[in-house]
């Protein structure tokens, strides 16, 4: 009986300290970044979001049905952003797209796929060009814009297609970086 109780019991002490070790190594594992990755611990719904500077007048504004902060990098990841870039004389720029991120201290935005944006002007906003792209990096301190990839430019009667712009917001200028190619259309008579 003695015997059998001492073995039952080593069973049970063996168990124990089985499970005590499995623990601790579990506990005491590095993390594997791949497998935890940038998990988001926010997320905010139907935002908007308004910036106006020192003498009151609105900046840019931001909308987008959802937004999601990711804390390993600091980034908030845009669904379908429309971003308006006010400037002076009435005159903006909506840029667009379909997936959108806020980057480096929220100086930084890019936006990619379905990259569209439009120039308007006047009280009424009427569109005055409109330029296309897959990605573009949109510096908002400096307001300036970059892409590397294919760009096609579309004013009234002319249509241009390039690789690569840079767009500078302040001085209302774009510059082409390569295989421009432009095409004029005829006005439509009335």
């Amino acid at each position: 009986m003695f015997s059998k109780t001492l073995f039952i019991n080593l069973i049970l002490i063996s168990l124990i300290l089985l499970g005590t070790w499995y623990t601790w190594l579990q506990l005491t594992r590095p993390v594997n970044s791949a497998i935890s990755g940038n998990q988001p611990d926010a997320y905010v719904t139907k935002v908007i979001v308004y910036h106006i500077d020192k003498s009151g007048n609105l900046y840019d504004q931001l909308n987008t049905p959802l937004s999601i902060h990711y804390p390993l990098d600091d980034s908030i990841s845009l669904t379908t952003p429309i971003f308006t870039l006010f400037l002076k004389n009435k005159e903006s720029w909506q840029l667009s797209s379909r997936y959108g991120k806020l980057k480096e201290g929220k100086d930084l935005l890019q936006l990619w796929d379905n990259v569209k944006l439009e120039q308007k002007q006047g009280p009424v906003n009427k569109t005055v060009s409109t330029l296309t792209t897959s990605i573009l990096d949109i510096h908002l301190k400096e307001k300036t814009a970059d892409t590397s990839a294919p760009v096609v430019i579309t004013q009234i009667n002319q249509e241009v297609h390039a690789v690569g712009l840079h767009a500078n917001f302040n001085t209302k200028t774009i510059r082409l970086l390569s295989q421009v190619k432009g095409q004029l259309k005829p006005a439509k008579s009335k």
